[in-house]
């Protein structure tokens, strides 16, 4: 078995000091990562079609559409508009705060910039790059690859569940008062 790096050791401190399980954290970062092109994927496009609902109803104008919703429309129309509004506005912040924290993982100041391109890289860009792609183009050995790659996706958790939920909680009472 491997030894922990010094990295590890840390951030299963910190995760810790945050009253976190390591593991659970590390898999629930991952899959957040693996499933993020498809949230942005679905985002748009359930933006798109909210956007040509409210157009469609307006008799082609937008503005008008979404007067329409909230003036006039049957209790059914909006709340059902009112749900798809709500899960986009949720997507977007899923999308807003994986965006945060890798902007702070990026500016970690121990390989921060090295850790943000692994996981953009593999996880977040539109095309992902291969395994042989980010080895070649990262000039790594595959075992110092898969030990960078973990040691990104922890210090990805502390910066999501240590700092980006909760200053987005902080921020969701002042962004919708209701």
């Amino acid at each position: 078995m491997r030894k922990e790096s010094t990295t590890i050791r840390k951030c299963y401190s910190q995760l810790s000091a945050l009253g976190l399980d390591s593991e659970a954290v590390f898999h629930k970062s991952k899959l957040l990562l693996k499933i993020y092109r498809d949230v942005v994927w679905v985002l748009s496009e359930r933006a798109e079609d909210l956007r040509n609902y409210a157009w469609e109803l307006g008799d082609q104008d937008l503005e008008a559409g979404l007067c329409y919703l909230e003036n006039f429309a049957p209790d059914i129309d909006l709340q059902e508009f009112e749900e798809k509004v709500c899960c986009v506005v949720q997507s977007r912040m899923l999308v807003e705060v994986i965006g945060r924290a890798l902007l702070r993982l990026k500016r970690y100041p121990n390989r921060g910039e090295l850790y943000y391109e692994i996981l953009t890289k593999q996880f977040i860009y539109r095309i992902n790059s291969t395994e042989k792609e980010l080895l070649d183009e990262l000039n790594m050995e595959r075992s110092v690859f898969y030990d960078r790659k973990r040691e990104a996706i922890y210090l990805f958790s502390i910066c999501l569940f240590g700092y980006a939920i909760p200053e987005l909680m902080d921020e969701v009472p002042r962004r919708f008062p209701d």
